[in-house]
């Protein structure tokens, strides 16, 4: 193969009782060969101000996404949640925010890939935002052999972030309440049950011992937020980063003093990136938060 391939296909996903399909995507690099090693792959989870379409995606545009396409590895996302579901249920296609269907969508898309294509077995994955909460369930799971893991501005706590500061006017928290059948009160809104998103909610693994939060993590993971990220609150990225190191876990968290919600932009372009910056044609700006999560990545592969 002399160029990046782009697959697009369908994942049959449980909703309700019904099966409905869900949009995936698998990029692969010039270096993709049915021979010899099998190709990396790295699962790219998407944030809320995208999604996977069956013609186009949020991650393909991607700096981190181009940079580890021109490196040789593979990529893949899906949208998490089923278009035709979503409309059924009132719920923003944008918003899977790492439910039980986003879960079985990525799981389902993972054995898609890796039994069709020549991909190594065990994978790492990223997400952005939204897609911190839906790879970190994912890593949690343990149904698929990730290795490592890494992310910018991550959403990891429903119900400090997802329920009480949700983005888009609200809609996270409505698919919150439609995901995991939420009862409202007298006024109409959405009452918080944790024993119905239990499971689902990174933060609620932390354990408290002789006043030490501890979160047992299997996999080293690497964030990248700035301080004055209005979107996500960087405290809770903290608090995550901290439990898991208290456990015994690698866990690093990597900020910047500004930048909003966009760690991937902030500052100018890394003079001498580790990897090849050319994708297409095109030279790459590679800034230092994409530069760092390509220099971690690429330690476990």
């Amino acid at each position: 193969m002399n160029e990046i391939t782009v697959h697009r296909f369908r994942i049959p996903v449980h909703c309700d009782g019904t099966i409905y399909e869900d949009n995936g995507v698998l990029m692969l690099p010039h270096t993709y060969s049915e021979d010899g090693e099998p190709t990396v792959l790295v699962i790219n989870c998407h944030g809320a101000g995208g999604t996977v379409a069956t013609d186009d995606s949020q991650v393909e545009g991607q700096v981190i996404t181009k940079y580890l396409l021109a490196n040789g590895y593979a990529v893949m996302d899906v949208n998490g949640l089923p278009d035709d579901y979503a409309a059924l249920a009132g719920i923003d296609i944008r918003n899977n925010i790492g439910s039980p269907i986003a879960m079985e969508s990525y799981i389902g898309a993972y054995r898609y890939c890796t039994e069709r294509f020549h991909l190594r077995k065990e994978v790492l994955v990223h997400g952005g935002s939204m897609g911190g909460i839906s790879s970190t369930n994912l890593v949690l799971s343990g149904q698929i052999p990730v290795i490592a893991q890494s992310g910018f501005c991550p959403v990891l706590d429903t119900y400090n972030q997802i329920f009480l500061h949700p983005w888009s006017g609200g809609l996270p928290k409505t698919a919150l309440g439609i995901f995991y059948g939420l009862e409202k009160d007298e006024n109409g809104e959405w009452i918080y049950d944790a024993e119905k998103i239990s499971g689902y909610n990174p933060m609620e693994r932390c354990i408290s011992d002789a006043s030490v939060e501890r979160l047992d993590y299997p996999v080293p993971v690497s964030f990248w937020q700035c301080e004055d990220d209005d979107t996500v609150d960087i405290s809770v990225t903290q608090h995550f980063v901290a439990a898991v190191c208290n456990a015994g876990g690698t866990a690093y968290l990597h900020t910047f003093p500004d930048g909003g919600h966009e760690p991937q932009d902030r500052g100018g372009a890394v003079a001498n990136p580790s990897g090849c910056d050319t994708f297409n044609g095109e030279r790459l700006v590679i800034r230092a938060a994409v530069e760092g999560v390509f220099s971690w990545l690429r330690q476990f592969a």
